[in-house]
């Protein structure tokens, strides 16, 4: 009997004793050999999991032989492998899976990574998110979509009304880096000067960039300026056009407010082809129109001048009038002539975006678009106490002068051209690219007068206008050792704003009602030039 219990305590001790040598350790690589960082591995109906290390090694401990794990890794495929006997050499090699959504080009110097694996939170919107907001422009779009980023139509703000500042985590337009296809998009060349978001700063004219032409969007918000400077002070914002040769796509749309105005039609049609055997062109185009809308409250009295004039001898009854809303004037007219809402707009868009692999390691790339957008807003009512005649130019004869509106007009040109080489030299990661881009406004100041001139005034004004543009070189590099990335790169920057002045009558004297074009002396053709260099060397968990 001792010899049975003896016997079958020395089998279970031996079980025991194998089973608890049953571990199994490797490696977990790609396809290149390169080391998969935070892999997980796990046998098959067990809760036990382990991850690679920064070497891709693993080790985990069987509770039975044989038996299957399972490996995977964000971006590959999962893989079921059969296990005999323990290991301390069992290496697994996962091929590439389809990832469609996750893998981001912010945060990264050469290798695109994953939303998972990037040290930083990144916002990865893709196109059809977008299209599901409702909105036809893409600084609306993003508004719904992206948290702390809004863009809200102003009025009755001169041009600020046809561009509507964008602003990133409450800070000013200028501070967020908006990148196409990750290269600098140029700054539209207004500065907002009015009482609105972004005042006395200059933003990216986000309106130039038809929404039918994006594939995704990229937000970098956390750690932004490390990487891309003091111009990402707020974040950055990636937008990648598409590459698309399978399918064309025709949108067409309309819609208007349940109020019955604010009518918005057009289409969007977007089309791929390859040329050759490695490369391709997509081909976007754009139109679209969009009505006015009015919602002007109807206070019944006029605080702003009633203020102005009280206190003034012979003009305190008329003040007191427009403050207590007895005034003949604001009884017929209890909005006060007020035009709030959005602008009269059309816009015409063509986008390109294509790319030839030269060979195995090298392409050639370009992309570029034109947009074209002119709008009509509103200033101010004249009231007639206010300006007390027109001079018979505005009003028809025969009939009582009554006030008028001035309008405000504007024509805006956005064009951009990036050409550029990539591809991978002697073990670098290589990007050379030849950016340009400019923006430019010019204001016409309609239904209105310039008082100084009296009854010679025009009633239509070219009041100047705005442009600015800029042509940027870059030559990066970039190349992993193992856990660590470094990165190589100049850039070299040429930038022109200027100003150019109205027609005289738009300036002489007062100059016209609502605004007074920019003077020669208020003109400028300026230049500057920017010249950097960088040096990075980053270490991380992720894969290279």
């Amino acid at each position: 009997m001792k010899r049975i219990l003896l016997s079958t305590a020395f089998v279970l001790f031996g079980t025991l004793l194998v089973q608890a040598q049953a571990v199994l350790s490797g490696k977990v690589t790609d396809e290149k050999g390169a080391p998969l960082v935070g892999a997980t591995v796990y046998e098959k109906g067990v809760e036990q999991v382990t991850v690679t290390d920064l070497d891709g090694h693993y080790s985990i401990r069987l509770s039975n032989v044989p038996t299957h794990i399972i490996v995977s890794y964000v971006g590959y495929n999962t893989t079921d492998i059969a296990v005999e006997e323990p290991s301390s050499d069992f290496n697994i090699q996962l091929t590439e899976g389809v990832v469609i959504n996750d893998v981001v080009v912010v945060g990264s110097r050469f290798q695109p990574r994953t939303s998972v694996t990037s040290p930083v939170p990144i916002d990865n919107i893709h196109a059809d998110e977008l299209i599901q907001t409702g909105k036809m422009a893409v600084d609306k779009m993003l508004t719904y979509k992206i948290p702390s980023y809004n863009s809200t139509q102003q009025t009755i703000s001169d041009a600020t009304a046809h561009f509507d500042p964008a602003d990133l985590r409450g800070l000013g337009p200028s501070r967020t880096l908006v990148l196409i296809n990750g290269k600098r998009k140029n700054a539209s060349s207004l500065v907002y000067i009015n009482d609105t978001p972004g005042k006395g700063e200059v933003g990216v004219d986000m309106k130039s960039i038809p929404a039918a032409a994006i594939e995704r969007v990229e937000v970098l918000r956390d750690g932004a300026s490390a990487q891309y400077g003091s111009d990402a002070i707020a974040g950055v914002i990636n937008i990648i056009l598409k590459d698309d040769v399978d399918f064309s796509t025709l949108d067409l749309h309309y819609g208007q407010t349940t109020v019955g105005d604010g009518q918005n039609y057009g289409y969007d049609f977007n089309t791929g082809f390859k040329v050759g055997e490695k490369g391709y062109i997509n081909l976007t185009t754009s139109y679209g129109q969009q009505k006015e809308t009015n919602r002007a409250p109807s206070p019944g009295t006029d605080s702003l001048f009633g203020n102005i004039f009280a206190g003034i001898s012979g003009l305190e009854d008329l003040g007191n009038s427009l403050l207590d809303g007895s005034n003949q004037w604001l009884k017929d007219h209890p909005d006060m002539g007020m035009h709030v809402g959005t602008p009269n707009m059309n816009t015409a868009e063509v986008f390109v975006n294509g790319k030839i692999d030269i060979d195995d390691n090298t392409r050639f790339y370009a992309f570029g678009g034109l947009t074209h957008r002119d709008g009509l807003s509103y200033a101010l009512y004249r009231t007639p106490y206010w300006k007390s005649t027109d001079y018979g130019l505005l009003h028809d004869p025969g009939t009582k002068y009554d006030g008028f509106q001035p309008t405000f007009e504007t024509d805006i040109v956005d064009q951009s051209l990036v050409v550029g080489f990539s591809g991978k030299k002697m073990g670098w990661d290589y990007d050379l690219s030849l950016t340009n881009g400019r923006n430019s406004v010019d204001y016409t100041i309609g239904n209105t007068i310039n008082f100084s001139l009296a009854e010679l005034s025009p009633t239509q004004f070219y009041a100047g206008g705005y442009e600015f543009g800029n042509t940027i070189t870059n030559f990066d590099l970039g190349r992993g050792f193992g856990m660590f990335q470094v990165g190589l790169g100049t850039e070299f920057r040429k930038e022109n704003f200027v100003a150019n002045a109205g027609e005289e009558a738009s300036y002489a004297g007062e100059g016209s009602q609502s605004f007074p074009g920019l003077s020669p002396q208020n003109a400028v053709n300026a230049v500057r030039y920017n010249f950097g260099m960088y040096a990075t060397l980053d270490a991380c968990g992720c894969h290279r």
